[in-house]
């Protein structure tokens, strides 16, 4: 639950031996660090499709282009909405940086408009262009603002081997900049991919659920080629978002002066 929704999607990553040998049990908090240090890649370009559905599943598709790069003290994503009409020329920039005593900055560029709105820490919990993922899903959560416990140490999701660990916020502000007072989060022990979360929501007491489906190795990075969140409240559905990905390109050439506030006016 802790990378950025889709510029770093899902991978598994080369750990030391402590961590690799079976008999020796991990902690909760091990287990969710080792997810959030997974290899994304050292780029991205993909394409995508968000499709929102609401309560009488009628279902509105967006085409997306995304960007990513990381390097040693930020990661930059860029994401341009293609179509439809309505939101074309869209985009939306995110930067997070390494250093915690940083704050993290994402922009969203409006072409109606013609102006750029810089999203604050406090509107990260704000839905994202409408859709059940929030600014702090698409951002990422960092991994240093929440504890965590082991709430089963197996349990299978869709024939794979999972942790079963819960997050919580440290203090308020955390609660306050993701709007989630609490998550419990299915973790595969083969790849430490996250494929699977219930997430309870401040705002009305509603919770989400979170699912990963159709993993494939891509370039040797783990790769979920479909996600879906789903807005409950009261235990009834009001909202879902599924944001499937059509294809994606690692590690090739990403031009790092594109992630700045011109290139978002200037679109693809």
């Amino acid at each position: 639950m802790f990378k950025p929704i889709f510029e770093k999607l899902l991978a598994s990553v080369s750990i030391t031996l402590f961590f690799s040998t079976p008999s020796l049990a991990l902690t909760a908090a091990e287990v969710m660090k080792l997810n959030d240090d997974r290899y994304t890649g050292d780029t991205q370009i993909s394409t995508s499709s968000l499709t929102l559905i609401d309560k009488r599943g009628r279902e509105r598709v967006r085409e997306l282009k995304l960007f990513g790069i990381e390097k040693s003290d930020v990661e930059k994503s860029l994401i341009f909405f293609e179509s439809p009409s309505d939101v074309n020329g869209t985009a939306y920039m995110s930067h997070d940086w390494e250093d915690s005593a940083r704050e993290d900055d994402s922009w969203l560029y409006l072409p109606a408009l013609q102006a750029i709105k810089r999203v604050a820490a406090s509107e990260e919990s704000g839905a994202f262009m409408g859709s059940d993922f929030s600014y702090a899903d698409i951002n990422g959560l960092d991994y240093e603002d929440f504890e965590y416990s082991m709430v089963k140490e197996s349990e299978t999701v869709d024939g794979a081997d999972c942790w079963v660990i819960k997050s919580l916020p440290k203090d308020e502000t955390i609660v306050k900049k993701t709007g989630y007072t609490e998550a419990t989060t299915w973790v595969r022990k083969d790849n430490y991919v996250a494929v699977q979360s219930i997430i309870h929501v401040k705002k009305a007491k509603r919770i989400k659920y979170f699912s990963v489906k159709d993993l494939q190795n891509i370039q040797g990075i783990w790769t979920p080629m479909t996600l879906q969140m789903v807005t409950t409240r009261n235990g009834k559905k009001e909202h879902a978002s599924v944001f499937k990905l059509n294809e994606i390109r690692y590690n090739q050439d990403v031009d790092e002066r594109m992630f700045d506030t011109q290139a978002m006016q200037r679109g693809l």
